[in-house]
C-alpha cells in the first residue's frame, strides 16, 4: 500500500497546485447516444462485471471475448473481427489485443518479454493481472468499439488489430451538483461437482489392465491406487467443503460533481471485492478519478484529469502453477488426497506461505482547446498511463521435500504521449492536421532463491561489524541458490496526419486521410510507413427517399483504409543479432554468468537479420445504417475484408549454425465477415408496457494467403500453417476406431510391411488412424487441419421489458462454430504416460477427483502403446464447442418516477435492482464450460468455472 500511497500523493499534489488552469472541454456532452456499436453504461452498471471484457462480452458486434478462466483478476483477450496473428505460443496473444483508449488516454498493457526466461508459459511473470479491470465502469458513460477504418485509422498502428476501443467517462454536470450512489451486495454460488476417490479411479482403470497389462505392468501399479483399505484415498471423496464455497461480493461507488459553463468537476471514488467461489480467489480493487474543466478566457478551455487504482489480487492454489513459478518439480507418486482431513493439513501448511500480488494504476491527460477564429481550433493534450505490479512470494520448506523458495516481482509499464491538432471548419469543409508522439517504456526486475536459512527469515543477512570489509554485504544463505534476471523494453513512435472530409447538406460526405508513422523500433532503411484512407457516404433518406415516413434514416457508407502494424519487439530495430541461450538455471535465458556476457547457441528467439518491413493492414468496408417505424428499428450492417500484409513470422533457418529460426516478412492473412445490429422497440411509444429487444452478430473466416519465402505450409511446433487455411485450425489425425486384432492392421502387399507410426509398428489395441496419403505410414503427412479454435458465428442478444418504473432484462451470449481439444479427457485417458514422473504432465491438482465427462463414449486403447495412443493431436478428443449462455438477469424498479416519491424526496433517482448472472449454458460440449479455453482451444481443466452471481443493490442521484 506504501508504493500506491507514494505514486498517489504526488500525482494529487501537483493536480491540486494546477486547477486554477486546468479544465476539460465542456462541448462534450454528458447524455449517451446509443450508435451501432456503443454500449450504454446506465443499465451495464447494476452487473458486477470486474473488467472491461466482461462488459464487452456479447454486447457489441465483431467483438469475441476469450476468457480461460473465471479467477478474478486472470487476464482475458478481447478479439475485433477475429485474428491475424497464428497463436504459436502466449506471447502472440499480447500481440494481437486492440488499444484501449481512455478518454484520449492510449492505454499501456503489459509486454509478453519475461515469457524469455520462463520454462512454462501458463502465466506472465509477476502478479499477471487483468489491467483492464482497473477501470471502474460506474465513471463510464459509453464504450465504443470502433472498427470501420474510416474512423479507426485516425489512430493509426494503434488501430492495426481490427480497430480501437474508446472509453468515454461520464461528464461534470453544470448548473447544478450532482451527487450519485451505486452499491451492490451479493454471493457467488458454489457449484455442484462430481467427485471421485480412488476407488472410481481404480475401476475406471482396471479395464485398460485388464484388457493390456503385462505381469510386469501389473506390478507398477500406483501404489496410491493399490492398497483398498487405505481411506486417505478410497475413503470419502469430501474435498469440496474446502475448495468451493459459497463467497460474498460487493461494490461501492460514489461521485461528486458540480460547476458552470465556465468551471466545473467530477470526483468519484470507488471500491469493489469479486470473487470465485472456488480456490478461495478474489481481487479487491481501490479507486479514484478527479476531473476539472476550466474557461479561464473567452474560446479557451483547459481540462485535466487524473485516474488511480489499486488492485489486489488473490490467486489460486494450483501445484502447477507454484511449481512452474518455482521451476523445480518434486517427487509426484502421491497425489493430494480427496479426504477433507488431509487436504486440510495440506491446506494449513500452505497458509504458511504467502503469494501477494499487488497492481497499482495512474493515468490522466492535461488539455488545451483553443478557438483561434470562428473556423479555427487548435487542441493540445498531453496524457501519461502508468501501471505497475509487485509479486512477493514465499513457500516454506514443508511444502517442497525441505526446500523454501523466495521470489519477488517488480514490473511497471509507462506511456507518454503528446499531440496537437489544427482543424478548420466551414460549412461542409474540415480540414486537420495533427501530430503525435508516444514513448513507451517496459521494465522488469525479478529474483527468485531455494535453500533459504529457515522458513522465519525471508530476506537477506547482513554482516554488521562495520570494522570489518563485508559491512552490510549479503551473507551465505548456506549454500543458498539466488537467481535474478531484469529487461527493458522502449519504443518510440512519432506521427503526423492531415484530413479533409466534406459533407454536402447531410446527403454526401467523403474524406481522406494521409498518416505517416515513424517507429523507433523499425529498421533504419524503414523507420517511416504511410498510410492513406477514403471514406464515402450517401444518405439515402435526404436525396431519394425523403417522403418514405416509415424510413427515419437509411444512409450507405464505404472505406478503404491502410494501418501500420508496430513490431512487436524493440530488437527489430537494431538489426542483425540473436538472443542467446545460457541456461545455467531452469531459465531457458541468461544473459551472462556471473556478471560476465557470455555467447551460446541455440538462438531459440530468432535471428533478425536486415531487410524487415513494416507489416501493414488494409481494410475495406461497406455498410448500411438505418432507423425505421420513427426510429423504433435501428439497424447496422457492415462487410468487411481485412488484410493483413508483409507480417513477420519466425521462420527455419540454419540449424546447424544453432539458429531455430529466422525472423521473416511475407506473411499474408485475410479475415472476411459480417458485423450486424439490429435493436427495435416492438411495442406502442404510448404504452405503458415496453418491449426492447436486440441482437448482435459477427460471422468472420480467416485465410492464410501467404508465407515468407512463397512457402506453401510451415511447420511450428504443433501447428501447421498451410496456404489457403485458416490460421486457428487444429492439425490432428483421423480417428476411424480400433485395431482389435493383429491380423486387422494393414500391410502393404509390395514390401509386405505392416501400418506403422512413424517406424513404430502399430498393434492391437492401436487406434486406427487414417492413412491419407496410402503410404502405409501414420506421420505428420497424414494429419489434417480440422474445426476452428475461434468461433466463426459469435455474438449476444437481449430483451429489455419496462413497465411503470419496473425494467426486467434479459441478455443471451453465443458461439458458434468453434472446436474445442478436450484436453482434461485425454489426460485422464493417458495416464500411463503421466504417472509418477518428474515432469509437469504428472502433476495432479485436487480437481483431479472429479468427473472430467462421459468415459463411456471413447475406445479402450492400449495406453501402453508406444503410439501414444491417446495422444491430443487426433480428432479423438476434437468436440463441438458452440454454446449459448444466460449471461444476465436483471429486475430493477425505480421509486423516483413514482408521483409519491417526487412530493416527498429530492432524490432525481432512486433504484433498486437485483441481478442474476452465468445461470445456465446449453452446449453439445461434453466437458466442463466451453468458454474456458486456453488460447490454443484447449481445455486443460484448469480455468476455475465462471460462478453464478447473485446481487442485490441500489443506485441513487441527489
Amino acid at each position: 500500500m506504501r508504493s500506491f500511497v507514494r505514486i498517489i500523493i504526488p500525482c494529487l499534489t501537483v493536480l491540486c497546485l494546477a486547477i486554477p488552469v486546468l479544465g476539460q472541454d465542456t462541448s462534450r456532452s454528458a447524455a449517451v447516444q446509443l450508435k451501432a456499436d456503443s454500449i450504454p453504461l446506465q443499465r451495464e452498471d447494476i452487473y458486477p462485471y470486474a473488467s472491461l471484457q466482461q462488459l464487452l462480452k456479447g454486447n457489441a458486434a465483431g467483438v469475441y471475448i476469450q476468457e480461460p478462466s473465471g479467477e478474478p483478476g486472470s487476464v482475458g483477450s478481447i478479439f475485433l473481427r477475429g485474428t491475424a496473428i497464428p497463436f504459436l505460443s502466449s506471447k502472440d496473444i499480447y500481440e494481437a489485443q486492440p488499444t484501449v483508449i481512455l478518454d484520449g488516454i492510449p492505454l499501456i498493457m503489459d509486454h509478453p518479454f519475461t515469457f524469455d526466461i520462463q520454462s512454462f508459459d501458463y502465466n506472465h511473470l509477476g502478479p499477471a493481472t487483468n489491467l483492464l479491470s482497473a477501470i471502474d465502469l460506474n465513471n463510464i458513460a459509453t464504450v465504443e468499439v470502433v472498427k470501420d477504418f474510416g474512423r479507426a485509422a485516425i489512430y493509426g498502428p494503434r488501430a492495426a488489430n481490427g480497430g480501437v476501443i474508446l472509453i468515454t467517462t461520464k461528464a461534470p454536470v453544470t448548473g447544478r451538483r450532482k451527487i450519485s450512489f451505486n452499491t451492490y451486495f451479493g454471493i457467488v454460488q458454489r457449484p455442484g461437482i462430481f467427485t471421485t476417490n480412488a476407488k472410481f479411479e481404480n475401476d475406471f482403470r482396471q479395464k485398460f489392465y485388464d484388457k493390456y497389462a503385462t505381469t510386469e505392468q501389473q506390478q507398477t501399479y500406483p501404489l496410491y491406487l493399490r492398497d483398498s483399505t487405505n481411506s486417505a484415498y478410497y475413503g470419502p471423496s469430501n474435498w469440496t467443503d474446502l475448495y468451493y464455497k459459497n463467497k460474498p461480493v460487493y461494490g461501492v461507488n460514489a461521485s461528486l460533481s458540480s460547476g458552470t459553463d465556465r468551471a466545473n468537476f467530477m470526483f468519484a471514488a470507488g471500491n469493489q471485492r469479486s470473487s470465485n467461489s472456488a480456490d478461495n480467489t478474489r481481487m479487491d480493487r481501490y479507486n479514484a478519478m478527479f476531473e476539472i474543466n476550466m474557461v479561464p478566457l473567452h474560446n479557451f478551455t483547459v481540462s485535466a484529469m487524473i485516474s488511480a487504482s489499486r488492485l489486489e489480487r488473490k490467486r489460486n492454489t494450483w501445484l502447477r502453477d507454484r511449481f512452474a513459478e518455482m521451476q523445480y518439480l518434486p517427487d509426484l507418486s502421491n497425489p493430494l488426497a480427496p479426504n477433507k482431513q488431509l487436504y486440510g493439513q495440506y491446506l494449513h501448511e500452505y497458509t504458511k506461505s504467502f503469494d501477494d500480488n499487488k497492481t497499482n494504476e495512474v493515468s490522466g491527460y492535461f488539455k488545451l482547446n483553443v478557438t483561434i477564429a470562428d473556423d479555427f481550433h487548435f487542441n493540445s493534450n498531453f496524457g501519461f498511463d502508468y501501471n505497475e505490479g509487485v509479486r512477493d512470494v514465499f513457500y516454506p520448506s514443508t511444502l517442497l521435500e525441505t526446500v523454501n523458495y523466495l521470489s519477488n516481482y517488480f514490473g511497471y509499464n509507462q506511456r507518454v504521449y503528446f499531440n496537437n491538432t489544427l482543424t478548420y471548419h466551414h460549412k461542409g469543409l474540415t480540414i486537420e492536421g495533427g501530430e503525435v508522439f508516444q514513448s513507451d517504456y517496459n521494465r522488469y526486475n525479478y529474483a527468485y532463491a531455494y535453500k533459504g536459512p529457515n522458513d522465519l527469515i525471508r530476506i537477506n543477512l547482513l554482516y554488521s561489524d562495520n570494522t570489518q570489509s563485508n559491512y552490510l554485504s549479503p551473507k551465505s544463505f548456506n549454500h543458498a541458490l539466488i537467481f535474478s534476471f531484469m529487461d527493458k523494453q522502449r519504443h518510440r513512435l512519432l506521427s503526423f496526419y492531415g484530413r479533409m472530409a466534406y459533407n454536402y447538406n447531410d446527403k454526401l460526405d467523403f474524406s481522406v486521410l494521409m498518416r505517416a508513422d515513424g517507429s523507433s523500433s523499425a529498421q533504419p532503411d524503414n523507420w517511416w510507413m504511410y498510410s492513406p484512407t477514403f471514406t464515402a457516404g450517401l444518405n439515402l433518406k435526404n436525396t431519394w427517399l425523403k417522403d418514405y415516413n416509415n424510413i427515419n434514416n437509411l444512409r450507405l457508407h464505404a472505406s478503404w483504409g491502410r494501418v501500420g502494424r508496430l513490431l512487436p519487439d524493440d530488437r527489430f530495430g537494431e538489426g542483425p543479432q540473436y538472443t542467446s541461450d545460457l541456461s545455467f538455471s531452469n531459465n531457458p535465458v541468461r544473459f551472462s554468468y556471473n556478471g560476465f556476457p557470455g555467447i551460446s547457441r541455440a538462438y531459440s528467439s530468432g535471428y533478425i537479420g536486415y531487410g524487415i518491413t513494416w507489416p501493414y493492414t488494409d481494410q475495406l468496408d461497406i455498410g448500411a445504417d438505418a432507423s425505421f417505424l420513427s426510429n423504433r428499428i435501428n439497424a447496422s450492417l457492415d462487410v468487411y475484408n481485412k488484410i493483413d500484409n508483409n507480417m513477420i513470422l519466425g521462420v527455419p533457418f540454419s540449424a546447424e549454425y544453432g539458429y531455430t529460426s529466422q525472423f521473416k516478412n511475407g506473411m499474408k492473412v485475410r479475415n472476411q465477415g459480417i458485423d450486424l445490429s439490429v435493436q427495435a422497440s416492438v411495442l406502442p411509444r404510448n404504452s405503458k408496457l415496453q418491449w426492447v429487444p436486440g441482437i448482435n452478430l459477427n460471422y468472420n473466416r480467416n485465410t492464410l494467403l501467404a508465407l515468407p519465402g512463397g512457402l506453401q505450409q510451415l511447420v511450428v511446433g504443433d501447428k501447421l500453417l498451410q496456404v489457403g487455411h485458416s490460421i486457428d485450425q487444429y492439425w490432428v489425425l483421423q480417428n476411424e476406431g480400433i485395431y482389435n486384432r493383429d491380423s486387422d492392421i494393414p500391410v502393404n502387399h509390395t514390401t509386405g510391411k505392416q501400418l506403422n507410426y512413424k517406424g513404430i509398428p502399430i498393434l492391437a489395441g492401436d487406434p486406427r488412424w487414417k492413412d491419407l496419403n496410402n503410404d502405409n505410414i501414420i506421420d505428420d503427412k497424414d494429419k489434417t487441419l480440422k474445426g476452428h479454435v475461434m468461433p466463426v458465428v459469435s455474438g449476444g442478444f437481449s430483451n429489455d421489458i419496462y413497465w411503470r418504473g419496473f425494467t426486467l432484462g434479459v441478455s443471451f451470449y453465443y458461439a458458434l462454430g468453434r472446436k474445442i481439444m478436450n484436453a482434461e479427457m485425454a489426460n485422464h485417458f493417458d495416464f500411463i504416460n503421466r504417472e509418477g514422473k518428474i515432469d509437469m504432465s504428472a502433476v495432479k491438482e485436487i480437481t483431479f477427483w472429479s468427473k472430467a465427462g462421459n468415459y463411456d463414449k471413447y475406445p479402450v486403447y492400449n495406453p501402453w502403446s508406444t503410439v501414444d495412443a491417446y495422444r491430443t493431436d487426433q480428432d479423438l478428443f476434437l468436440e463441438n464447442g458452440s454454446f449459448l449462455k444466460l449471461r444476465n438477469l436483471s429486475l430493477q424498479y425505480d421509486l423516483s418516477r413514482a408521483k409519491w416519491w417526487k412530493r416527498k424526496y429530492a432524490l432525481t433517482k432512486f433504484i433498486v435492482y437485483a441481478t442474476a448472472s452465468n445461470l445456465f449454458t446449453i452446449t453439445p460440449y461434453t466437458g466442463g464450460d466451453p468458454e474456458l479455453t486456453d488460447y490454443n482451444g484447449f481445455d486443460t481443466g484448469y480455468g476455475l468455472p465462471i460462478p453464478k452471481t447473485y446481487t442485490i443493490g441500489l443506485k441513487m442521484d441527489l
